[in-house]
């Protein structure tokens, strides 16, 4: 969704941060008193147990003819995402589900893939390990895939694979 830069009505602008500042530009935003928001992700394996669902990217909600040539320029910022003489904006309704999702958490969780459960005994239909068995022990629903423990020449070993490639 697109808006007019000379809008004065408010909408939910796409703002470009500076990388890894989307915390720290959310704060500046809602200590200016700004509505803002940027969708996490929990992520299971990672120094960082949340990680945003868009990086290097945060949502403000602001008028873009009144507000956003100050925002532009507030610290963490890079630019406003602009097409043209018309700024990238959000659904009011996409945001209030990512909301939604969160359940207070703070962070999205995804809902888990269908038909891959951990415990699962899987079987490589492609690739390298073409063939051969194995048993899930984590999904990876960031990345869609998943991790399995291999029993592969007398020995266990932990590998990732795309869920596409086991049956």
């Amino acid at each position: 969704m697109l808006s007019d830069l000379s809008s004065a009505s408010r909408v939910w602008a796409v703002l470009a941060v500076k990388p890894r500042k989307e915390d720290f530009s959310l704060s500046f935003l809602r200590k200016e008193g700004f509505d803002a928001y940027c969708p996490k992700l929990k992520v299971s394996g990672r120094r960082e147990p949340t990680q945003p669902l868009f990086p290097g990217y945060v949502f403000v909600f602001l008028s873009p003819k009144m507000e956003l040539p100050a925002v532009r320029f507030f610290p963490g910022i890079r630019k406003p995402l602009l097409f043209g003489e018309q700024v990238a904006c959000l659904e009011p309704g996409l945001i209030e589900r990512w909301q939604a999702r969160e359940g207070g958490r703070g962070y999205i969780t995804p809902a888990p893939s269908p038909g891959l459960k951990v415990g699962q005994k899987v079987r490589f239909k492609e690739g390298v390990f073409i063939g051969l068995e194995g048993t899930v022990i984590e999904n990876l629903p960031s990345r869609e895939r998943v991790r399995v423990l291999l029993d592969y020449l007398e020995t266990s070993i932990s590998v990732e694979a795309d869920r596409s490639l086991l049956s």
